[in-house]
C-alpha cells in the first residue's frame, strides 16, 4: 500500500445512518470508510489508528443519481442531524411522506473519529420528543470495545460511565427528564470531554445547499469582500486561487461604494466593499470589471472559495449540493482533486457533494468507494449504495479499470432515470 495520511487531522466522519427522513423510509447508511481491499488510489486515503486496527477513511464522497432520486435529501438528513445537535431549537426532520401509516419518528446516527478515539452517537425522536439516545466511545489503537458514555430511554438514563453519586450523572439525569432536549446538545455545549468531539464536529460542518439568486450571491460576495479587504495576504491568496482557474485574470480588486455602508457591526460608517476582477485590455492596461459582469461560474467559484479554503486549512467538512452546477467540467474536477490531494489536504478535510457531471467518475479522480449512488424503489423510497458494493451474478465487483461513467449513463449501475430514454419530448 502507498503512504497514508494520519498526522495533524481534525475530527473526521466515518459514517452517517438515518431512517424516516425525507424520501428515505428504511434505514440508510452513508459511509466514508475506505475499503482496505480496494487498490484504487490509496494515496487519497487517510488512516486513524495503527496497524491492523487502523480505520481508513475517504476524503471525498461523490453522490450521483437521477433528478428526484434523493441525493439532496441525503444531505438534508445530514444537515438536520447536525442542526439538531449543535443548534437545537426543535428537532428538525421531514419524515417519509408516501406511507400515511408511517409514524413521524426518525433516527440519526453519526460515527466520528478524533485522536484515535471513535464516537458513535445515535438518537431516535419525533419533532417533540426524544425516545432513545446513546453515545459510545472506542479506543481504536488499544483495540478497545465500545464503552457506553450514556444510554437513554425516554426520560431515563439506563446506563452511564458516570457513577450514581457523580455530579455529572445528576446533571445527565436532569437533562434527560426533559423529553424534547438532546443530552448531546447540552453536554456538548458545556464542553464535557466525551461529548465535545462530536458536538464540535457538528459545529464545523459548512453546507452549501442552495442555488443562490443573483442578489443573494452578491450579498455573500460583498460580505466576504468586507472580511478580507484589510488583509493584503488574504486578498493575494484569493487572487491566486481565482487565477489558477482563469489565466486571463490579472488580480482581484476590492473597491468601495461611498454611497453604501457596510452591514458589519465592526465596520460602522465604512463604505461598502465590492469585488472587481482586473483583466488586460488590448493595450496591455488593466481594466477592472465589477463581478456582475462575470459569468455565473466565476461568481459561484468566488462564493465557494471561503468554504473550500476553510475546510482545507482547518480539516473540516464541506457539504455541497450540485457542486458541478455552472462550472466547466475541468473546474469541477479541479475542486474535487483539491480534497483528494494529500499535499493540499493535509488535515483530513472531507468533501461531500452531489453532482450530475460524470467527468470525475473514473479511477483517476475517485475511488470506487468514494462514488455513492442513489436510487428509488417502485414505491418511491430512496436508498443509497456505493459503486464498490455492486457485484455481478458471480459475486465479482466492478473492475477498477472499468468506465464507471459509461456504465452509469448506460443504466448498468442503477441510479439512472431509465424512463427518460423512452420519454417523448
Amino acid at each position: 500500500m502507498s503512504k497514508k495520511r494520519n498526522g495533524g487531522m481534525n475530527t473526521v466522519l466515518k459514517e452517517f445512518s438515518f431512517s424516516n427522513c425525507y424520501s428515505y423510509k428504511d434505514d440508510a447508511t452513508f459511509s466514508m470508510e475506505a475499503t482496505r481491499a480496494l487498490k484504487d488510489n490509496f494515496d487519497f486515503v487517510f488512516s486513524c489508528g495503527n496497524g491492523e486496527d487502523a480505520v481508513y477513511l475517504n476524503p471525498v464522497a461523490a453522490i450521483y443519481g437521477s433528478n428526484g432520486g434523493g441525493k439532496t435529501n441525503l444531505l438534508r438528513a445530514l444537515n438536520d442531524a447536525v442542526s439538531n445537535i449543535y443548534i437545537g431549537l426543535g428537532l428538525r426532520n421531514t419524515p417519509f411522506a408516501l406511507n400515511k401509516s408511517h409514524q413521524n419518528i426518525f433516527s440519526h446516527r453519526l460515527v466520528i473519529i478524533k485522536d484515535n478515539n471513535e464516537y458513535e452517537y445515535k438518537y431516535k425522536a419525533s419533532s417533540r420528543k426524544v425516545y432513545e439516545e446513546s453515545l459510545f466511545e472506542r479506543d481504536i489503537v488499544k483495540k478497545g470495545i465500545k464503552k457506553a458514555v450514556f444510554v437513554r430511554e425516554n426520560e431515563t438514563i439506563t446506563d452511564s460511565m458516570f457513577s450514581k453519586d457523580n455530579l455529572q450523572r445528576g446533571f445527565l439525569d436532569a437533562i434527560s427528564n426533559n423529553k424534547g432536549i438532546l443530552v448531546m446538545k447540552t453536554f456538548g455545549e458545556i464542553g464535557f470531554p466525551p461529548f465535545k468531539p462530536l458536538y464540535d464536529w457538528c459545529g464545523s460542518v459548512v453546507s452549501d445547499m442552495n442555488i443562490l439568486n443573483e442578489m443573494e450571491r452578491q450579498e455573500n460576495l460583498d460580505s466576504f469582500a468586507e472580511q478580507i479587504h484589510k488583509s493584503s495576504l488574504k486578498k493575494a491568496n484569493f487572487s491566486k486561487f481565482m487565477q489558477s482557474f482563469d489565466k486571463s485574470l490579472e488580480k482581484v480588486v476590492i473597491g468601495y461604494d461611498n454611497n453604501a455602508y457596510s452591514n458589519n457591526e465592526n465596520s460602522k460608517n465604512e463604505p461598502k466593499a465590492h469585488f472587481f476582477l482586473a483583466h488586460n485590455n488590448d493595450e496591455g492596461k488593466q481594466v477592472a470589471f465589477p463581478i456582475e459582469w462575470e459569468s455565473n461560474g466565476t461568481q459561484k467559484l468566488m462564493d465557494l472559495y471561503p468554504s473550500i479554503t476553510k475546510a482545507l486549512e482547518n480539516g473540516t467538512p464541506f457539504v455541497c449540493d450540485e457542486l458541478d452546477t455552472c462550472f466547466h467540467p475541468l473546474v469541477f474536477k479541479k475542486i474535487v482533486s483539491l480534497f483528494n490531494d494529500r499535499e493540499i489536504n493535509k488535515k483530513g478535510a472531507q468533501l461531500i457533494f452531489t453532482a450530475h457531471d460524470t467527468v470525475v467518475m473514473n479511477r483517476e479522480n475517485l475511488r470506487r468507494d468514494e462514488i455513492h449512488l442513489i436510487d428509488k424503489t417502485e414505491k418511491g423510497a430512496s436508498f443509497a449504495y456505493r459503486l464498490s458494493d455492486i457485484v455481478d451474478n458471480d459475486g465479482k465487483k466492478i473492475r477498477m479499470d472499468a468506465r464507471y461513467d459509461r456504465l452509469y449513463l448506460d443504466g448498468m449501475l442503477g441510479s439512472s432515470p431509465d424512463g427518460f430514454r423512452e420519454a417523448e419530448i
